[in-house]
């Protein structure tokens, strides 16, 4: 019987931005202002990635187009990760709660006096970029939403399928620089381990399960 790698989804999207050169950070916390309150929300996954990243210096890796979407500028996602459809929680469109001008406080990309500027535009636009930033929320799930394309269309949403096709060929085509890697997590070393056994992408994407802890749930891919 083959053997099915069970893999947390937020586990999985913290993989594909790594691959791609980000920096992250899963389930960054944003605070209460009050120190007797509960925390306000959570960010699944923070991702900031340099404009001039490149990795190797001979046959340097290609990232995905997908998550490239203003070059030459830093670039932070702040991605929310869901089971199923695309999708934005209530934390990330509800302005009155002042949820996002914690985020950009917390990140520190921008100028205080740009805060709120910044906080605004990512609420009703999904993104914020000056001159030498660009911040913008993210959406990765089973499929796109198209209620949120229309109303975020600058949002990237990658779904679950475009990421471990792209973790396949990345393990592949740089396999023998990816292969030593024993300060990864089991995860991702179990990742490494499956893209080599499998011959094309459909066996490697039928060869795992993606299943959330919190909610027990399994991700259709």
């Amino acid at each position: 019987m083959t053997e099915v790698i069970r893999i947390d989804p937020e586990t999985l999207a913290y993989w594909y931005l790594r691959l791609n050169g980000f920096l992250t950070i899963t389930n960054f916390v944003v605070h209460p202002d009050d120190w007797r309150g509960r925390q306000r929300t959570d960010v699944d996954v923070m991702a900031a990635r340099f404009p001039h990243r490149s990795e190797l210096l001979v046959n340097p890796m290609e990232d995905d187009p997908a998550l490239i979407a203003s070059r030459g500028r830093i670039l932070i996602y702040v991605a929310e990760v869901k089971t199923g459809t695309c999708n934005l929680n209530g934390p990330w469109t509800e302005p009155d709660k002042k949820n996002m001008q914690r985020v950009v406080r917390s990140v520190g990309a921008f100028p205080l006096e740009e805060r709120d500027k910044v906080a605004v535009a990512l609420y009703e636009e999904g993104f914020y970029e000056n001159q030498s930033t660009r911040m913008s929320l993210m959406c990765i799930g089973s499929q796109e939403n198209r209620e949120k394309r229309k109303q975020f269309p600058e949002v990237p949403q990658i779904t679950w399928d475009h990421i471990l096709d792209f973790i396949f060929r990345r393990f592949n085509e740089y396999r023998g620089q990816k292969r030593h890697h024993p300060q990864w997590p089991r995860e991702a070393r179990r990742l490494f381990q499956l893209s080599l056994e499998c011959k094309t992408c459909e066996e490697f994407i039928a060869r795992l399960e993606v299943a959330s802890r919190r909610q027990g749930q399994r991700l259709p891919v």
